[in-house]
């Protein structure tokens, strides 16, 4: 499965050519490599896959956000989470986080039924103020259908985690 931000509402960059450092999200899930499964009639199981490291797509995923809203994005390693180490990013904000819960899972028998939960805490440090803004978003959704493939599961999971992602940020920026 490829994990990555489908575009929502975009709102203008109203205060210029900001700058955002795009810290690498670490994958707290215990499998990391799965991202979910589907069930269908007989027992069989197909598992869904990451095709690449999930911290890898998800940091993608939030890079891509503000790149959609003009911001100029730099990919940054080794912010703390903390106010403290703030001041030594060239950046005017700085996003980093963890990935808590990511997945989506099918059972089939007449119809599909798909359950995903996607779960981030995001961190948006502003660099001039030196504080940071923790932020936990959860988000589950079932949806049951008459038949369903897993490109529509994929985009499921996609569509949910591009939710997560607007979400956080509608109020901090």
């Amino acid at each position: 499965m490829d994990i990555q931000y489908l575009s929502g509402p975009i709102a203008e960059n109203v205060e210029g050519k900001r700058v955002v450092a795009v810290n690498t999200f670490k994958d707290i899930r215990e499998n990391r490599a799965r991202l979910g499964a589907w069930t269908r009639p007989r027992d069989r199981l197909d598992t869904f896959m990451a095709s690449k490291p999930v911290d890898q797509a998800v940091t993608e995923a939030i890079s891509d956000y503000f790149l959609l809203r003009k911001y100029r994005v730099i990919n940054y390693t080794g912010w703390d989470l903390s106010p403290e180490s703030l001041s030594r990013i060239p950046a005017d904000l700085v996003v980093g986080g963890e990935i808590i819960h990511l997945e989506s899972d099918a059972w089939t028998s007449v119809r599909t039924k798909v359950t995903v939960h996607v779960q981030l805490q995001i961190h948006v440090g502003k660099v001039s103020d030196g504080k940071v803004l923790r932020q936990k978003m959860e988000i589950s959704k079932e949806i049951v259908g008459v038949t369903s493939r897993p490109e529509r599961i994929e985009e499921t999971l996609n569509q949910e985690l591009s939710e997560a992602i607007d979400r956080v940020f509608q109020g901090v920026l």
